[in-house]
């Protein structure tokens, strides 16, 4: 699996060194509830609502074998922290082990938390929601 976040149509690409043991995707469906005089509780069928993901993992600061990345961990948090103060979308591209594409979706950071552990890597939580861009007609 890899994963991979590209900034202003791949000026700029990361790829996540070390994968996550567990992966969500949301994708909610905003339907709605309404209560009805004679036939109780009524859902309606709503439309698509903005898919979003969540990841928990480390930036090495320190060459592992099993980095998919080698690059230094703080490359990876100046490289969020740099597009989401220029408010930019990214585009994040999730693939499985035989190169399908799982997602494939434009992005804003919605939240990034990252600190030291012991070893000295850096420890991260990111959570991505989907970008629609606006069409003009």
């Amino acid at each position: 699996m890899d994963i991979v976040f590209s900034a202003n149509n791949f000026e700029e690409v990361m790829r996540i060194p070390v994968i996550p043991q567990e992966l969500n995707i949301e994708e909610p469906w905003n339907n709605e509830e309404f209560e009805t005089i004679g036939q109780g509780t009524l859902n309606l069928i709503g439309l698509k609502g903005l898919r979003s993901l969540s990841i928990e993992s480390f930036f090495p600061t320190r060459e592992y074998i099993f980095a998919r990345d080698k690059r230094n961990g703080w490359d990876y948090v100046e490289f969020f922290r740099k597009w989401r103060s220029k408010r930019v979308p990214l585009r994040v591209i999730i693939t499985d082990n035989q190169d399908r594409e799982i997602l494939n979706m434009p992005c804003t950071i919605d939240n990034f938390v990252y600190g030291i552990d012991r070893t000295g890597d850096i420890t991260y939580s990111l959570a991505v929601k989907e970008f629609v861009f606006v069409k003009v007609t």
